[in-house]
């Protein structure tokens, strides 16, 4: 099936040039850095530091539980899975489209188009039965008609160009251009720092390549042409050139006058160093600390301690958001008033088993919490009785306390 057979209908709309946004940035096609390394999305994700950073977040992101809640007055409970309507507790909590995708996939991709093109598309199609696609990001743009009604222009994979209702597109973006429309990635503020660690990557596997001898020269006698200066330079790099040749003896003839190595000491030169401070860079971009990504030194006393200013500096600015749209456009006006979307980031909260058990412990004891409710916290069977609130007993209402004079 065709996901281009699930439009509402196929309109062509005139687009309106002055208002419409344009992307400023072509990350398909990569930037050219100082460095001269074509940065492209591919290219950058070859880095090992920013290859893991986007795993980090991605992988974090779609291992939160994303809940469907119903507030009504002051009782507040999470929205059933119904398989036969499919409604969005069941896409977000069993499968988001008949292609049978998991949540897990579905978000991790979803942020993963955001990081690195700074745009996300989900597509909840009117046609067929209700399910969630993402749209790729390079393939999708929003655009104005002359009537200034918003519409999101795709190119599908048969080519098919087509203009989607607004109200069907669930659209998150990251770095907003001026417009506020469009989004910018990674890549469009690091490229520079990409640039030069693709370049110091390809410097470091040339200077293997070459035996560990970066460079050298030789005098001949008498004058050579091009061609006899590409052969010998040829007959030496096929002796000298290649991990496995590194500090063989050169042996030359008596037509070779001179022989000068170039040597460059990385230390000296700062090489590696440079990559210390690219990699440190990169972290910065993902707002990442350099500890999660196997640098530097973990300054945290408990890993709650940890995932909590994790969570809050830099998970938030992907969740809030998502968290905010999905209300606005998968949920009718009806139900917005009192239905909203909730990421569990308690599940990215990690606690060993004794904080863990003190934590429930003053959740029950001091009303909060059932000892029900914590244990199905743990997938652990309900008991009989123990959905009762408990409270200290030696802690009273003052209006209800007895004050002797």
């Amino acid at each position: 099936m065709l996901i281009s057979e699930l439009l509402s209908s196929n309109r062509k709309i005139t687009e309106d040039t002055n208002a419409s946004p344009r992307p400023d940035y072509a990350p398909s096609f990569g930037y050219r850095s100082q460095a001269g390394e074509l940065v492209t999305i591919e290219k950058s994700q070859s880095i090992a530091t920013a290859h893991r950073a986007k795993n980090i977040i991605s992988d974090d992101v779609a291992k939160i539980p994303f809940q469907v809640m119903q507030k009504i007055g002051r009782s507040i409970k999470q929205v059933e899975a119904d398989p036969i309507t499919r409604n969005m507790a069941y896409l977000l909590s069993v499968s988001p489209n008949i292609w049978g995708w998991t949540p897990f996939q579905f978000k991790k991709a979803s942020i993963e188009w955001q990081l690195f093109y700074g745009n996300n598309y989900i597509w909840n199609p009117s046609v067929g039965p209700r399910q969630l696609l993402i749209l790729p990001a390079n393939r999708t743009y929003p655009v104005f008609d002359l009537d200034g009604n918003l519409w999101y222009r795709h190119t599908f994979s048969n080519n098919q160009v087509a203009y989607i209702p607004a109200v069907e597109i669930l659209h998150q973006l990251i770095n907003p251009d001026s417009t506020g429309f469009i989004g910018r990635g990674v890549i469009t503020f690091a490229r520079e720092t990409f640039g030069r660690q693709l370049a110091a990557n390809k410097t470091q596997s040339r200077l293997y390549s070459q035996g560990m001898m970066p460079a050298a020269y030789i005098q001949m006698s008498g004058d050579l042409n091009a061609e006899a200066r590409k052969k010998v330079r040829t007959s030496y790099e096929e002796q000298m050139a290649g991990s496995e040749n590194a500090y063989r003896l050169a042996v030359f003839d008596d037509k070779i006058t001179k022989f000068e190595p170039i040597n460059m000491n990385m230390k000296d030169a700062q090489f590696l160093e440079s990559i210390d401070a690219n990699d440190r860079d990169i972290c910065n971009f993902f707002g990442l600390s350099e500890h999660m990504l196997n640098r530097g030194k973990e300054a945290y006393n408990s890993n709650e301690q940890k995932y909590l200013e994790y969570l809050q500096g830099t998970l938030d600015s992907y969740l809030v958001p998502w968290e905010e749209a999905a209300r606005i456009r998968w949920l009718s006006r009806d139900e917005q008033r009192t239905q909203y979307f909730k990421f569990i980031r308690e599940a990215l909260l990690r606690m060993d088993s004794k904080a863990r058990a003190e934590s429930m412990a003053i959740r029950i004891q001091n009303g909060m919490m059932t000892p029900n409710e914590g244990r199905e916290k743990d997938d652990m069977s309900a008991y009989p009785d123990g959905d009762v609130h408990y409270m200290a007993g030696n802690i009273l209402p003052i209006e209800k306390g007895v004050m002797n004079e």
